[in-house]
């Protein structure tokens, strides 16, 4: 597909800079082209590839972007956003998408894995799932961000840099900002029930 989708996504902020968890990448302001950087064989003509992990991803949801992480709290300098995805996307199910190009949109205060309990998958969580039916409960709230002085400068550096948002998400999701960025119904009511 070609069409310009939106998602969810973490990082890691380094120095006011938003920085991939998986790969040595850092985020420009605007647009960002994706390249193959896989190990193993040949890169890919165009990312994303088929049967290749190439691409930018986001997740459709707030709470299957913290999912995609494997931590049970907030890693250090871990901030969470919006981008929007265009050029060649591939599809991933209800989990997300990768993205041929991408840029951040908007990001959130709130430290993820302390606003979102996260959609099971895989490891133990998702084996006491399907054994159980049922997952394997909240994960503990943490404090609000204003406890780290330095998380919230270079959250204001980061917004800075991007020319982009700085918010809440239920805050966001609230005052229509969401909706004005062009996330969907269901994924603002998701922002509006984080707690």
């Amino acid at each position: 597909m070609t069409e310009r989708v939106l998602g969810f996504r973490t990082w890691k902020l380094e120095a006011g800079r938003l920085g991939s968890w998986t790969v040595d990448y850092r985020w420009e302001p605007g647009e960002n082209r994706a390249r193959c950087l896989t190990p193993r064989r040949s890169a890919c003509a165009t990312p994303p590839g088929r049967h290749c992990r190439c691409g930018f991803w986001a997740a459709w949801s707030p709470r299957r972007c913290v999912g995609r992480g494997s931590a049970e709290t907030d890693p250090p300098c871990c901030v969470m956003g919006l981008i929007s995805g265009w050029g060649a996307v591939a599809r991933h199910h209800a989990d997300g998408f990768r993205a041929e190009f991408a840029a951040p949109m908007c990001l959130f205060v709130d430290r993820p894995w302390s606003v979102f309990e996260p959609v099971q998958r895989g490891g133990v969580g998702g084996w006491w799932a399907r054994t159980t039916g049922r997952g394997i409960g909240p994960l503990p709230v943490l404090e609000p961000p204003d406890d780290d002085p330095e998380l919230q400068d270079g959250l204001l550096e980061a917004a800075a840099r991007y020319a982009i948002p700085l918010v809440p998400i239920e805050a966001a999701a609230n005052a229509g900002l969401l909706a004005e960025l062009g996330v969907s119904p269901a994924q603002v009511q998701e922002a509006i029930r984080s707690r």
